[in-house]
């Protein structure tokens, strides 16, 4: 059969590994070994052969934090600045998400997709790894530990193709230029894929070693601790989703599953670390009012309770570092109404949201759940230049709340909710050294409160050994059964009517103590709500009228607080300015609703009264579409690769 090198190179792209077709000219193109790969006759022999070799798999475990020189670098452009921009809960300044307005969009799906192509390239070189360690090395804990990590490794890239794509093409051996008849697999259903992840990781259990233990386990690598979260994580992503889109007839149910075998896996893999970790999370000493908050600043996270997986940073020893300390700066990257709105009072109670809004962030930070004002900046804290900043220079902040850049100017108004969630105070910051968690234990004991609340078998234990640990670290009052009795669920923030009042009390407390960590966008998904959450929303912010006090001070003003209220002052700038510098103009450099919240997108139509708002498709946008040059390689030889619902 010939290889079509015109359509290959359509769109300036590589397929990958496995869809290729090929001629007498490329049949050896499928047998060859990875660029970065060594000789396999002479390598995967011994354990430091597989760990050199897996060293090259972990910057595909998305790295939240953008680098800063060295000679290593983050893969993918990914930034712990704005995890959840992709979602409700966090807003780009003057930018609206694409993904998230579709209005108009085609529903013909693009040629390729890099996250098609990439997730084989790299299942590629999993399966190569895999095949020559099971081969070739050495009988030894150490070595069985590494091939631990190839496991990981392949389910962890299967399962960003499933979030993706749903049920995809199978391929777990190493593909020879004899397995024509492999290359053109079809896509197998999203159950079966979820069976080879698990299938993956458990081989990865039975492998790893656990957090600290010998050489292999050792800072920065992966452990059987985060395996297991890894398949607490899976399995109630897809016990959720078939769960949740069969109940509602979605066209992205599952035929003939209802999830309650995903479901059930939960509570017994979690369990397998409560057994060896207890009810150890990170308590900063028993320091209520900062230990949620600076869980995520730790220069060293190898001894941190409930860390099980974590990218290092050591400037001096590994050339790597990050910018991290540019997060909790108002750099563009915005908290919306729909994540404070959910947070409860301190005594448990929903906060009052009405058509008048006149909540200041300081009333906010002393009546709401404490993790509020370990993840909202509130000025009672105090001067900004506390934390390090650009540069560095220790400088006071030098921009107004709702600004990036002085001057203002009115594209860049922003919501006046500013992150500090994990704010670096320490000098050494600016070197950009504090380690990046990727994989935790609070998320794993929230996943076993919410299948269990699902499942209908929820006990008081159960709350008291999950949820109950994570809220009394702040001081936080304990979750009880009957929770949320007599609450009103809006389905506008991603709760659901149809279900109990206590497993809707789990998902706030997913929300919240998950907050701005990058799960927003799959919760949504899995819950059946994305449609309900995105459509029509027109994001808000902070009380107008306590920016507009503050920016529009007369200069008399200006100099009582400068002399009475330095903290207040430096705000703004430590050298004094001219008060029409910042000064808000409503109409013209921004805007609030009728309820008295900025409007951060007041110069865009579809988000002023009256508005569109934003849209997604809900019989379609769930999943990616299938990349149509993949569809036609498989018709050319004879194959049949399905499309996504809604694509065309």
């Amino acid at each position: 059969m010939k290889f079509n090198t015109k359509f290959i190179k359509h769109g300036g792209i590589f397929l990958p590994i496995f869809l290729f077709l090929w001629s007498s000219c490329s049949k050896d193109f499928l047998n060859r070994e990875p660029l970065t790969s060594v000789n396999a006759n002479n390598f995967f022999k011994t354990a430091s052969d597989l760990q050199i070799y897996t060293n090259g798999f972990y910057s595909k475990l998305a790295p939240q934090y953008n680098t800063m020189g060295g000679s290593a670098s983050v893969s993918g452009g990914n930034s712990n600045l704005g995890l959840d921009l992709n979602t409700d809960v966090m807003v780009m300044q003057a930018t609206v998400t694409s993904s998230l307005n579709r209005w108009g969009a085609s529903s013909t799906p693009a040629e390729t997709n890099t996250a098609w192509n990439n997730g084989y390239a790299a299942i590629r070189n999993d399966n190569y790894f895999l095949h020559y360690a099971n081969l070739n090395a050495e009988k030894t804990e150490a070595a069985g530990h590494y091939i631990g990590e190839g496991f990981f490794f392949r389910a962890w890239d299967y399962f960003n193709l499933l979030q993706t794509f749903g049920g995809v093409p199978i391929v777990t051996e190493l593909l020879t230029d004899q397995d024509f008849d492999k290359l053109y697999r079809p896509r197998a259903s999203r159950y079966e894929v979820t069976k080879q992840i698990i299938n993956d990781i458990d081989s990865a259990i039975s492998k790893l070693h656990w957090k600290g233990e010998g050489q292999a386990a050792s800072a920065g690598r992966l452990n059987k601790e985060s395996a297991l979260a890894f398949k607490a994580r899976v399995a109630l992503f897809e016990g959720t989703w078939e769960y949740y889109h069969s109940k509602k007839g979605s066209p992205f149910a599952e035929a003939g599953k209802n999830g309650s075998e995903f479901l059930q896996l939960v509570e017994p893999t979690v369990n397998a670390l409560i057994s060896r970790h207890g009810r150890k999370i990170f308590t900063m000493g028993g320091d209520k009012l900062m230990a949620y908050n600076q869980l995520f600043s730790q220069k060293d996270a190898s001894a941190i309770d409930g860390v099980f997986l974590y990218k290092v940073y050591d400037a001096s020893k590994l050339t790597q570092s990050h910018n991290f300390f540019f997060k909790i700066k108002d750099f563009g990257h915005s908290i919306t109404n729909h994540l404070v709105d959910v947070y409860l009072k301190k005594d448990g109670t929903p906060q009052v949201i009405g058509d008048a809004y006149s909540q200041t962030l300081n009333q906010l930070g002393e009546s709401l759940d404490p993790r509020f004002k370990q993840t909202v900046w509130t000025p009672d804290r105090g001067p900004q230049n506390q934390l390090q900043g650009r540069g560095g220079d220790g400088d006071p902040f030098r921009y107004p709340f709702i600004a990036h850049q002085a001057p203002y100017t009115e594209g860049y108004t922003s919501t006046g909710y500013r992150n500090f969630k994990g704010a670096v105070f320490a000098q050494e910051a600016t070197k950009g050294e504090t380690d990046d968690i990727l994989i935790r234990f609070e998320e794993s004991l929230l996943a076993l409160a919410e299948a269990k609340a699902i499942l209908g078998t929820v006990t008081q234990d159960d709350l008291d050994k999950t949820v109950n640990i994570i809220r009394a670290r702040v001081g936080m009052v304990l979750m009880q059964l009957n929770a949320g009795t007599g609450f009103s669920y809006n389905e506008e923030y991603g709760f659901d009517k149809s279900e109990s009042a206590l497993v809707n009390e789990v998902r706030r407390e997913r929300m919240v103590e998950l907050a701005l960590e990058g799960f927003r966008l799959n919760d949504l998904k899995r819950w059946a709500v994305y449609d309900k959450v995105i459509n029509g929303y027109q994001p808000k912010g902070a009380f107008l009228q306590e920016f507009m006090d503050y920016y529009n001070r007369t200069p008399e003003q200006v100099t009582f607080d400068k002399g009475n209220n330095p903290a207040l002052y430096s705000h703004i700038r430590k050298d004094g300015y001219l008060l029409d510098e910042f000064k808000l103009t409503i109409g013209s450099n921004v805007a609030r609703f009728t309820d008295g919240r900025i409007n951060p997108w007041f110069k865009i139509a579809d988000f002023t009264a009256g508005g569109r708002g934003l849209f997604i498709e809900k019989n379609r946008d769930y999943l990616s579409a299938i990349p149509l040059q993949q569809i036609k390689l498989y018709q050319l030889n004879g194959g049949t690769l399905a499309q996504n619902p809604g694509w065309n």
